[in-house]
């Protein structure tokens, strides 16, 4: 039988000692989180609940890790998070735009090829959805598309999903994120 894990993000600020003294105060992101695990538990998944303070970069990538270690082909992770996304210089060369994407951890940005990374961890056959609710949410997972349709085969299966695009006005204008 298939086995289900799953990880919520969800933060409503960021440590402002991270971010130049910005907060970042959003008002539902660890309602979402919650709301997300709650929905895959009664569906059978064990879910993962990471909110403000305890979504750390560490404490996210050690999730998606812990999932990559256990889950076997045919098995399924799934990953939300709820959050400010954020965009910072490409510093590898892989981007069109010249702009890696992120998201705004407690205690600093995850960029979009850190994730990319952590996918290549997940054994072949594993279902891999994403659904990101924040800035830049259409391409922070833009490698996940590039991985199904160039992965070499064996490899494991990524679904993208997008709910909605939210900016919060909060932020001020024209401060750059800072990569910790």
């Amino acid at each position: 039988m298939a086995t289900g894990m799953s990880l919520h993000i969800g933060l409503n600020a960021v440590d402002p000692q991270h971010y130049e003294g910005w907060s970042g105060p959003l008002n539902a992101c660890e309602a979402d989180a919650n709301d997300m695990a709650d929905l895959v538990h009664t569906s059978g998944f064990a879910p993962t609940r990471l909110v403000t303070r305890k979504a750390t970069r560490a404490a996210v990538l050690g999730g998606i890790a812990h999932a990559a270690k256990s889950l076997k082909s045919g098995d399924m992770f799934f990953l939300t998070y709820s959050g400010h996304g954020g965009q910072l210089p490409d510093l590898n060369g892989d981007e069109p735009d010249g702009k890696d994407e992120t998201w705004c951890l407690y205690d600093g940005e995850l960029v979009d090829d850190e994730l990319y990374s952590s996918w290549g961890a997940f054994a072949a056959g594993v279902r891999i959805l994403l659904l990101s609710d924040s800035c830049h949410s259409g391409s922070v997972s833009k490698a996940c598309t590039i991985r199904l349709g160039h992965a070499p085969s064996p490899a494991p299966s990524i679904v993208r999903c997008r709910t909605r695009w939210r900016c919060a006005s909060t932020r001020p204008t024209g401060r750059p994120m800072i990569r910790s």
